[in-house]
């Protein structure tokens, strides 16, 4: 009697063991499956618990913290775009205090 879908062959296979169903199925398809699985869950597990607590909050923090660093690094790029690129001024300029002092006042004096 030949099986019509995947559900009747899943229905029919509830209750055997893994080696039964190995050789139910074939011995390649269904016998290295489980085992694999198996082991790949065991290996992560066994993987998380070696791990250093220090490591976990250091990877922890740096994974949080891309967002900010890449904004920072976002706002300093601008600042040398608008400053020395197109105001054509010294590019040194634009870690001086002094220089956005000045600015702050040019924006906003009456």
């Amino acid at each position: 009697m030949p099986i019509d879908s995947k559900k009747e062959t899943a229905a029919g296979l509830e209750g055997v063991t893994p080696a039964e169903r190995g050789n139910l199925l074939g011995a390649s398809a269904a016998a290295a499956r489980p085992e694999r699985e198996a082991s790949g869950a065991e290996a992560k597990k066994a993987a998380r618990k070696k791990r250093n607590p220090a490591v976990r909050v250091l990877r922890w923090t740096l994974l949080k913290s891309i967002v900010p660093v890449l904004c920072v690094l976002a706002v300093i790029g601008g600042m040398y775009i608008g400053y020395a690129v197109l105001g054509k001024r010294p590019g040194s300029e634009i870690f001086e205090l002094d220089t956005w002092k000045h600015m702050y006042d040019l924006i906003f004096a009456d």
